[in-house]
């Protein structure tokens, strides 16, 4: 099949699902309790209407966006996605290519299954590093010398983890690493036989950055640790201007969806948020990303970098945050859905969707520049 079979993001996520063992598959596209709040983001979404200007000029059509004295050559980079490599081997270092080649940011998160220095050598200029806090704190400071040394850019500290949430499909699916391997999952994952070949030739997926400060990392069993050390009760105000002060470069916090978090991350010094449920993975019943988005723009967004992701899965989503007052925007699941689908090159043409139905929505609504979006684009009842 060829990448221009699949116009739309669910389109990819179909046919990765045919090719990616469900384990695997259910870890990337499960969500918390009912997961209600994976619905709820894209309704959110589908709730906002655009409103259609036409009798202007709109040949020419700009999406570059500029961030921390960087101008990226689209409104979207890419939100940082544990065990990628678990969901198709290779998946890290595909799509921090594919962010070098297109001039986008690729965030790796501190349970990727590739290293820090890694992504560092090969996106040098567009690797951001997201960060977990655990209760060994030694540990979250290790990690922060290391992205700093190797040259990340960005820091994303992400604080929506107080405890680990309840994700019935993992709980339903056993899901351990290394596999239990049962005669279920091996007959599976012998129903995936390119999952399969590749995984043998790229060898079992491990969180790589984990390796030094956990045994179990180092063997490969190390899910229940490295869920562990993504665990924040402690995570305070104190803890995060120590954070701030170790940090010399641009700083966000991911996982704010009130105006009081919001409060705080300008508190201790933060350069911007990501306002983020985590993709629907951490509480069912809280707000989608996109409703929460107005409220923390008019507290702080005169102050902050606000940027958004959790369910975006169109170019339409991605103008509607920007009216709605997001600086930036990212997306996980939809370029790993893209790479599950068509391997190396799923990620690119997961961008190439984005940008142009972007640039058909701006066209539509009559805007010439991204960075021109406000409220007035919407339709207003």
């Amino acid at each position: 099949m060829k990448a221009t079979d699949f116009l739309t993001i669910d389109d990819l996520r179909a046919r990765a699902k045919k090719r990616i063992p469900k384990l695997a598959f259910d870890y990337l596209d499960g969500g918390a309790g009912n997961e209600a709040n994976i619905a709820r983001n894209r309704q959110g979404f589908a709730d906002i209407v655009l409103c259609p200007e036409y009798l202007r000029d709109v040949s020419e059509r700009n999406q570059k966006v500029t961030l921390f004295g960087h101008t990226y050559d689209a409104p979207i980079g890419v939100s940082p996605v544990g065990l990628a490599n678990l969901i198709w081997p290779k998946v890290d270092t595909y799509l921090a290519t594919m962010a070098r080649e297109q001039n986008i940011p690729y965030t790796l998160s501190a349970v990727g299954t590739t290293s820090i220095e890694r992504i560092a050598e090969i996106a040098p200029d567009h690797a951001w590093f997201q960060l977990y806090v655990p209760g060994q704190e030694y540990i979250c400071f290790e990690l922060l010398k290391r992205a700093k040394a190797a040259g990340m850019k960005v820091l994303v500290v992400t604080v929506d983890i107080p405890v680990p949430s309840k994700r019935m499909r993992d709980l339903r699916n056993d899901f351990t690493m290394p596999f239990k391997m049962t005669p279920k999952i091996i007959w599976d994952i012998a129903r995936k036989p390119s999952w399969a070949l590749a995984t043998l030739a790229n060898g079992k997926p491990r969180f790589e950055n984990m390796v030094p400060y956990i045994d179990d990392a180092a063997a490969g069993k190390s899910l229940g640790a490295a869920q562990a050390l993504q665990v924040s009760p402690t995570l305070d105000e104190e803890l995060m201007r120590r954070i701030r002060a170790a940090w010399d470069g641009p700083m966000l916090i991911k996982g704010i969806l009130s105006p009081g978090s919001a409060k705080a991350a300008k508190r201790v010094g933060a350069d911007g948020i990501i306002v983020s449920n985590h993709g629907g993975r951490q509480l069912d019943s809280a707000p989608s990303s996109i409703e929460a988005l107005p409220r923390i723009v008019d507290e702080v967004g005169d102050s902050m970098t606000i940027m958004l992701d959790s369910g975006v899965r169109t170019g339409g989503d991605i103008v509607k945050a920007y009216c709605l007052g997001a600086d930036f925007v990212f997306s996980g699941r939809s370029f790993v859905f893209g790479v599950g689908a068509l391997g190396e090159a799923g990620g690119q043409h997961v961008l190439n969707m984005f940008a142009e139905e972007v640039d058909i929505a701006l066209a539509q609504i009559g805007c010439t520049d991204i960075a021109n979006l406000g409220a007035e684009y919407l339709w207003q009842p």
